[in-house]
């Protein structure tokens, strides 16, 4: 559990770090390609967009944080005794980082408003649903 609290904060720090990083460039207008629709990405959608991985990342952790030792119905997240463990939750943070790559390589190729914000009810959707099965996991006592 505390691995995943040290990732869950080193992306954070990564997250604050790209905002601040003077080698980055400022997101303005001019660094973006407009896409079709010929709107350029606001840096208030970047920013919601941002917010919405961390809403996702924070949901996965509380999952991962209320499984953890307990009785998984999942048998691809489960370990050999059945219940949810370190294998479990890289698998899960593996898929949490699929999506995000996949999301940043959309919105790097099509980097308009339109998509981020798209892309930002995903992620609060995904944290929604995963934060209730979470708050389930809760409610459910260890054997």
């Amino acid at each position: 559990m505390r691995n995943i609290v040290l990732l869950f904060g080193m992306f954070a720090s990564l997250l604050a770090a790209e905002e601040s990083s003077p080698a980055l460039p400022a997101i303005t207008r001019e660094n973006f390609v407009p896409a079709t629709t010929g709107q350029a990405a606001k840096p208030k959608d970047v920013r919601l967009w941002k917010v919405s991985v961390t809403a996702l990342a924070a949901a996965n952790a509380l999952d991962v944080h209320s499984s953890w030792g307990k009785h998984e119905l999942n048998s691809v997240l489960s370990n050999s005794s059945g219940k949810f463990g370190g294998q479990g939750a890289l698998l899960k943070a593996g898929v949490q980082g699929g999506l995000l790559g996949l999301e940043y390589l959309i919105s790097r190729g099509h980097p308009s408003g339109k998509v981020y914000r798209v892309l930002s009810v995903i992620n609060f959707s995904a944290a929604g649903v995963i934060g209730g099965v979470a708050a389930h996991n809760y409610t459910i006592p260890r054997r």
